[in-house]
C-alpha cells in the first residue's frame, strides 16, 4: 500500500506541477441577459443510432458523443459531417456483458491530448491519443458498466461504475500497472489505486473538483442515496455523506473555483458545499415544472446549466439561490423543438397510455457541453423510456 500511495503522490505532484492552460470558460450564454435568447440548431443524427449519453467538444468544430447501442462518433457541428470512431477491444478480451449499457461517460484531459470512453467492452476503460483517435490503451478492472470518467490532471483519471468502485489510473507506463501489447499496439492497464466507497454498492457518476482536488462521487448503498467526496492531496482520505433525494441521482459536476459540487434528481437539484469537510452542507432546489428527471449538469461560472426530461434547459444562479429569469421575470425554460423518436409499437403504447403525445416531452438532455468560447452549447439525448429509442442533438446559440 505504501509504494501505491508513494506512486499516486509523485503522479499527482507532476500534474501540478506542469504548466496546463486551465478552460477559464466565459459566463456569455449563461447570463440572465442571454439565455432566454438561445436559438436552437439541429444537428440530425441517423436513425441507426439510439440516445445519446455522453458528449465533449474536441476542437472548435467537432464534438464526439457516446450512444446507449454502443458506437462512439464524431460529429463536425458545422458542416454536419459524422464519422463513427472503432471501439477499443483488450488484447485479452473478457466477456462482454449480455446486456450492454452502451458509452455513458466521455472525457478529455486538460491539454486535450488524451480521451477517455468507454471500450467495446463496456466495463473497460478506453484511452484514445488526440486529435487522430489513435488507440493508447484499455483499461481492465470494473466488473460492471462504467458509468463515470473524470480527469484530475494530464496524466491521471478516475473512473467510476455500477461494481462499486471508483478507480485511480495513469497514462503512464507505469511498472505492475501497465503492459505494452506488441501484436495490438496497445497498452494493457489495472488501476493504480482503488478507491474505498463504505457503504456504496453502485456508483453511478464521479467528477473532480480542480479547485479544492476533491473527488465527489454518487451512489447507492442497499436503501440510501450517498456520496462519497475523497481529496486527492496526501494522503487519500474519503468521506460519505447521505444525500436528502434518493429518487434517479444519476450526475454530478463540480464548480470551477469553489468547494460546490452539484447533483441532479428526480425533482431537485442538490447543493453540496464542501466548504467546512466536518458540516457538509446541502441545499435542495426544486425543479421547474414541467421538467423531471435531471440527467445533465454543468457549471459555467456561477451558473448551472440543467438538462432534463420535458423541459430539455433551464438555468440556476448559485450566487443568488435562484433560477434565472428573462426580462418578464420568468424562469427561463428552453424546450426543444427537434429529436426523432422510432415509430414502433412501443412508442404508440406510451404515447396514448402514459404520455402526452408530444415528442418533446419524451426528450430528455442527457448530456450537454460548452465550446471554449461559452458561445455554443452542445446538448444531445434521446427519449427517456426504456423501451423508446431514437436521438436527439442540437447546438444552441
Amino acid at each position: 500500500m505504501g509504494k501505491i500511495q508513494n506512486i499516486v503522490n509523485h503522479l499527482h505532484d507532476r500534474g501540478s506541477k506542469r504548466p496546463i492552460p486551465y478552460n477559464h470558460r466565459k459566463t456569455i450564454i449563461a447570463s440572465s441577459s442571454n439565455c432566454s435568447h438561445l436559438t436552437e440548431n439541429n444537428l440530425p443524427i441517423p436513425s441507426s443510432y439510439n440516445k445519446i449519453f455522453a458528449s465533449a467538444w474536441t476542437d472548435t468544430d467537432h464534438v464526439v458523443v457516446g450512444t446507449k447501442c454502443n458506437k462512439l462518433l464524431e460529429i463536425n457541428v458545422q458542416s454536419g459531417a459524422k464519422r463513427e470512431i472503432p471501439l477499443m477491444r483488450s488484447a485479452y478480451p473478457r466477456e462482454v456483458p449480455d446486456q450492454s449499457a452502451g458509452i455513458h461517460a466521455i472525457a478529455m484531459n486538460p491539454s486535450r491530448s488524451f480521451l477517455a470512453t468507454g471500450g467495446h467492452n463496456v466495463n473497460d476503460l478506453a484511452l484514445y491519443t488526440m486529435p487522430d483517435f489513435q488507440p493508447y490503451a484499455v483499461g481492465e478492472f470494473h466488473q460492471s458498466w462504467l458509468f463515470g470518467i473524470s480527469w484530475i490532471n494530464d496524466f491521471m483519471l478516475c473512473t467510476g461504475a455500477r461494481d462499486g468502485n471508483v478507480c485511480l489510473w495513469t497514462i503512464f507506463d507505469v511498472e505492475g500497472f501497465s503492459t505494452y501489447v506488441p501484436d495490438c499496439g496497445i497498452y494493457r492497464k489495472t488501476p493504480i489505486e482503488i478507491l474505498k466507497n463504505d457503504g456504496i454498492e453502485r456508483i453511478r457518476d464521479t467528477h473532480f473538483n480542480p479547485y479544492c482536488e476533491r473527488l465527489g462521487s454518487i451512489g447507492y448503498g442497499s436503501v440510501e442515496a450517498k456520496m462519497c467526496i475523497l481529496d486527492v492531496r496526501r494522503p487519500l482520505t474519503n468521506r460519505v455523506i447521505k444525500l436528502p433525494q434518493k429518487n434517479e441521482n444519476i450526475v454530478v459536476t463540480g464548480h470551477d473555483s469553489s468547494p460546490l459540487f452539484a447533483v441532479g434528481s428526480l425533482h431537485h437539484l442538490m447543493l453540496v458545499d464542501d466548504r467546512d469537510p466536518d458540516t457538509t452542507d446541502i441545499t435542495s432546489v426544486k425543479i421547474l415544472e414541467p421538467a423531471q428527471g435531471i440527467r445533465s449538469l454543468s457549471f459555467q461560472g456561477d451558473i448551472i446549466t440543467i438538462g432534463a426530461c420535458r423541459t430539455s434547459l433551464m438555468f440556476y444562479d448559485v450566487r443568488n439561490r435562484k433560477y434565472v429569469h428573462d426580462h418578464d421575470n420568468k424562469p427561463v425554460m428552453r424546450t426543444l423543438r427537434y429529436g426523432y423518436v422510432a415509430d414502433n409499437w412501443d412508442w404508440h403504447i406510451h404515447r396514448y397510455s402514459f404520455l402526452p403525445p408530444s415528442t418533446s416531452d419524451v426528450m430528455s438532455i442527457m448530456t450537454h457541453c460548452y465550446d471554449d468560447s461559452g458561445l455554443r452549447l452542445f446538448a444531445a439525448g434521446g427519449p427517456l423510456p426504456l423501451e423508446l429509442t431514437g436521438n436527439y442533438a442540437a447546438i444552441w446559440e
